[in-house]
């Protein structure tokens, strides 16, 4: 047999996987934001209180916008996995049998 095969079982195991993943980056994002915003204003009245308050706003952003990304990339993982994984499938499995 020459070329490769593909186990698309395995490839649909992989996207769970990966959904999981997502779903625990999910809840470290909204747990992070609770705490940002439980916190945002135990900062301290001193000059280094203050100077992080002014800053927290652009430092915020950036950890967000850092975890969006990780999360649409699982995301887009997970869907290219089950997506290829449903196309191998579909030859080898009459339509009343899939899922």
């Amino acid at each position: 047999m020459s070329g490769y095969s593909v186990e698309w079982a395995a490839l649909h195991r992989e996207a769970r996987v990966y959904d999981e993943l997502e779903r625990n980056a999910k809840e470290a994002r909204d747990d992070l934001h609770a705490a940002f915003d439980r916190d945002r204003n135990t900062l301290g009245h001193d000059m280094y209180g203050a100077e992080l308050a002014k800053s927290m706003p652009e430092i915020e952003r950036g950890i967000f916008d850092a975890l969006k990304t990780y999360i649409n990339e699982l995301d887009h993982v997970a869907s290219g996995l089950n997506l290829n994984a449903r196309t191998y499938e579909r030859p080898e499995r009459p339509s009343g049998e899939r899922n």
